[in-house]
């Protein structure tokens, strides 16, 4: 792996999310996602001038972090979820559930050498990017659960469109199509997803390629009628705006099928049915105590 970066532009993103999360979970088994914590990680980046500088990839980092802690708003252990919250973002499930299980020494200087210890090998085996080998070639997936014993258990593709739709929303789709099926070759157990967040003016001065990103979105989760593994297992429509820096969400605009809230329930309910029972319980009996009308995953 790469050695992490000395500079991790992610740090102030996640000092926005709070320590004590809430359950996603509503009463019937339907999922609610935090409308205000999205606010504010994109409020970050807006604060900080790149929400609309596309090289600066700010708003999808935002995204990113969104959709790695609602995957810890679930249930899913916090070091299981890549990018973590701590530096490297990348860390081998083994290290990170052994760090969080550590019992360190009362004694300060021994501590110090524990932590020390610690953070050397956690610097050695982490990395800033979940680089993942597909069927015919590495590709970095923004939001990834996976350990050695089960290669990529769940894996999401964020991107973000700030304008010029009509020009690259082909382009966009066809990677997408291609990235499917790179990682789909090596992993066709995964659950894997794409969210897609657009800016309000994409919206309301090109709606033509708005209707075109509807379409796609829904298309990339029925590529093949007689094979799950050959499409997405869900997709997802985010339409935000900051006038006066306020932001806010435009849910009105987005249909119900590519809204976050059955995103998300989705992807939960595609990683409970492609594992063993005794795989991610905690997130298990949080879905469960919302008592699911459909208890099939």
């Amino acid at each position: 792996m790469p050695a992490v970066a000395s500079e991790d532009r992610m740090s102030a993103v996640y000092a926005a999310v709070p320590e004590k999360l809430t359950t996603p979970w509503k009463k019937g088994g339907q999922y609610g996602f935090d409308r205000s914590l999205l606010h504010k990680l994109i409020g970050v980046q807006v604060a900080g001038g790149s929400a609309m500088n596309a090289p600066s990839g700010g708003l999808a980092l935002a995204v990113d972090v969104w959709l790695a802690t609602e995957l810890r708003r679930a249930g899913i252990r916090p070091g299981a979820v890549w990018p973590r919250e701590d530096r490297p973002r990348v860390l081998p499930q083994g290290l990170s559930g052994a760090v969080e299980a550590f019992s360190f020494s009362r004694t300060a200087a021994t501590r110090a050498i524990q932590e020390q210890t610690i953070a050397r090998l956690s610097e050695r085996t982490g990395s800033n990017q979940s680089n993942i080998m597909g069927g015919y070639f590495r590709k970095e997936i923004d939001v990834v659960m996976a350990d050695w014993d089960r290669g990529l258990e769940l894996g999401i593709s964020s991107k973000t469109m700030t304008g010029s739709a009509a020009k690259n929303v082909g382009n966009r789709f066809e990677e997408a199509a291609g990235d499917l099926a790179n990682i789909r070759r090596r992993y066709p157990m995964a659950a894997f997803g794409y969210a897609y967040l657009v800016t309000r003016n994409v919206v309301e001065d090109e709606p033509a390629a708005w209707e075109r990103i509807k379409d796609m979105l829904r298309k990339l989760t029925s590529l093949s009628t007689n094979d799950e593994s050959a499409s997405y297992d869900a997709t997802c429509l985010i339409v935000a705006h900051w006038p006066q820096g306020q932001v806010a969400l435009d849910e009105d605009s987005v249909p119900e099928d590519l809204s976050p809230d059955v995103f998300l329930e989705r992807m939960l309910r595609r990683l409970f049915s492609r594992s063993p029972v005794s795989e991610h319980g905690d997130a298990r009996e949080l879905w469960t105590a919302s008592a699911p009308t459909d208890i099939e995953p």
